[in-house]
């Protein structure tokens, strides 16, 4: 039996309501961070830059020491990164390998230089809060009078784009500033209209700041309350088919689909989704062992399939390495990219 859903975050309730299911499978097989964890570079970068401005909202100190405590940051942070490569220079591998290292180091001190804090008001970083349901942590909380300011930091572009034109904020930065703002609402009690939200986007120097009514904290309290309730009410009748939201940009890399029937069954009316034959000759193929994964060069172009049962992929690599070629269908096509993942209806041949 799955475990039930207790709280969830403002930062995950846009996941939430993209896949129920999704949500569910990870909230229960989510472990706590050890003393080390695999490299990300996306997320390295945004764990460095969230810190670089903690430490600057609790010390204010003079931004002429900035590149030293950008470079002290790093290298706090770099410690805890496990990266399994041998004779690596490690910092240097981190910088080169995560996006717009530079250029985003530059744009965080243009942030600090640049964001003026409320008048007269008491600032906090990093703080925690919680209503009910629902716990976050704010990047930077403000507050004057009886005014406050919700601050938080992201280190992509914030708008969607369409033709090149900056179209609307992404929904799910207003759903998680909207819900910081309903635990706020609820805990200080101040007036709806006194509490600005504020998204700043480090990548291209943007900001949207917005407010919401006192009807809409109470709806997205609502909402929030009924989620979880019908989401543990189909978890409790382990229905969990019911909790699915099959969709390309959902399950592109969910590493679930082995437990997602909902998903199979849409994929069988779109063979559009399907990449039907790969064939594995003993001259083109890498096996990786750690990850289940393998890699195979087509034209000069590397493809490669994830997510493979550990019994199959012994298997495949004992028929590759007699010389035999494979014939693998029904390989999950990752949308807009080299990446084909396996599926339960997944099937291997000798060619």
């Amino acid at each position: 039996m799955l475990n039930n859903i207790e709280q969830i975050s403002p930062s995950m309730l846009g996941a939430f309501e993209k896949c129920r299911l999704k949500f569910v499978l990870d909230s229960n097989a989510r472990r706590g961070k050890g003393k080390t964890y695999e490299f990300n570079p996306n997320s390295f970068m945004g764990t460095l830059i969230h810190k670089v401005l903690e430490n600057y909202y609790n010390e204010t100190y003079d931004l002429k020491l900035f590149d030293r405590k950008w470079e002290a940051s790093f290298l706090e942070l770099s410690k805890k990164v496990h990266i399994d490569k041998k004779d690596v220079d490690v910092l240097e591998y981190i910088k080169y390998w995560v996006s717009s290292y530079y250029p985003k180091k530059l744009n965080t001190l243009k942030t600090l230089n640049n964001y003026a804090l409320l008048t007269n008001g008491i600032v906090y970083p990093e703080k925690k809060v919680r209503f009910k349901n629902v716990y976050g942590v704010v990047d930077l909380y403000e507050i004057s009078d009886d005014k406050i300011r919700i601050t938080d930091f992201k280190t992509g572009i914030i708008f969607t784009v369409e033709d090149g034109v900056n179209v609307s904020v992404k929904e799910t930065y207003i759903e998680q500033l909207k819900t910081y703002g309903y635990i706020i609402y609820n805990t200080e009690k101040v007036k709806a209209e006194n509490i600005e939200l504020v998204i700043k986007g480090l990548g291209n120097n943007e900001i949207f700041s917005f407010r919401c009514s006192e009807e809409e904290y109470i709806t997205q309290g609502l909402k929030i309350d009924n989620l979880i309730k019908t989401t543990n009410q189909i978890i409790n009748s382990e229905s969990i088919d019911n909790l699915a939201s099959p969709e390309p940009n959902i399950c592109n890399f969910c590493d679930h689909l082995f437990k997602c029937n909902s998903l199979h069954q849409i994929i069988k009316s779109q063979p559009e989704n399907w990449d039907r034959i790969v064939l594995l000759k003993s001259i083109n193929v890498k096996f990786n062992s750690k990850d289940l994964s393998i890699n195979i060069v087509v034209n000069d172009r590397t493809i490669s399939i994830h997510n493979i049962p550990e019994n199959d992929f012994t298997e495949i690599k004992k028929m590759n390495e007699l010389g035999k070629e494979v014939l693998l269908t029904n390989l999950f096509q990752v949308y807009n990219s080299n990446i084909k993942r396996w599926s339960k209806l997944t099937r291997y041949r000798e060619a």
